[in-house]
């Protein structure tokens, strides 16, 4: 394959120039050169150490190890709890001439940067999550607000059509008053012109005109009260029109951050998915 590492002498340049990489890449990382059987030259990170050093015999666990038994790149990420700094490190291994494996280049960072970028990434995300459920609730109860306060100023509109038609009634109660007035009115002169024999009709004249007046007294008052609850019902209706439209002016506002609100999840989960990639 032709991005194989092949050949004595790259182990060798590798070998010279790995004091160096660090400073060179501006990263902190770790190089080890190794042959078959243990490390030739191993330069630490700055931040973190393996805890190995030149000659140490490679273990069966080591990622170069197993670079070179199965022939191809390997890579191992290593969480915290090993030494305190997450790190990743990638094996290369080195061939000769006849496709074996005589030695292996590793190359590990610190991701700790990176782990902790996902980790801020991932509370943005939930946080967002949680935003979004709570704006959708919002919006929710805005359009439940807004269609009860619909329905509210229909039934406002309905009852003050009612009161319309006790006016109606109260009217005509008063007209009967007046008219019940008129014929006390009438029958008292009668009773007058009957005398003596009258006189009981007398009596029943002076009660229908008494009534008459009351009828007439609490017609006024009622009129005045199913005005002042005309009047109020007005005033509840638009407050209630004001509270609707303002209802559905929240839940169009709601929706709008709800949509950002998705959209920039979307970012963070599209710059994660990037991360994961490095």
């Amino acid at each position: 394959m032709s991005n194989r590492i092949i050949g004595l002498d790259v182990m060798e340049a590798f070998t010279k120039i790995a004091p160096y990489l660090n400073h060179l890449l501006n990263q902190d990382i770790f190089v080890s050169v190794m042959d078959t059987e243990k490390i030739i030259i191993h330069q630490p990170a700055k931040t973190f150490s393996l805890g190995t050093k030149n000659g140490d015999k490679i273990g069966e666990g080591w990622v170069g190890y197993k670079a070179m038994k199965e022939k191809k790149t390997k890579s191992l990420v290593v969480g915290k709890e090993v030494l305190g700094i997450p790190y990743q490190a990638i094996a290369e291994p080195v061939f000769d001439e006849n496709d074996r494996a005589i030695g292996c280049i590793v190359v590990g960072a610190s991701i700790e940067d990176t782990v902790r970028l996902q980790e801020i990434i991932g509370q943005f995300s939930q946080a967002f999550d949680q935003v979004g459920t709570g704006i959708q609730e919002i919006s929710s109860s805005s359009q439940h607000l807004a269609e009860i306060g619909e329905r509210l100023s229909t039934e406002f509109h309905h009852t003050k059509e009612d009161v319309k038609k006790s006016d109606e009634i109260i009217h005509m109660i008063q007209k009967i008053a007046d008219q019940s007035k008129l014929l006390g009115l009438n029958a008292a002169i009668e009773a007058a012109r009957a005398g003596e024999s009258g006189r009981g009709f007398t009596v029943v004249a002076e009660e229908m005109r008494r009534l008459s007046e009351q009828s007439k007294t609490s017609g006024k008052e009622v009129k005045e009260i199913l005005s002042n609850i005309t009047i109020a019902i007005d005033n509840i209706t638009d407050q209630a029109m004001e509270t609707s439209a303002i209802s559905e002016e929240q839940s169009s506002s709601t929706q709008e951050i709800a949509a950002a609100t998705q959209e920039l999840k979307a970012q963070l989960d599209e710059l994660n998915s990037f991360i994961h990639k490095l």
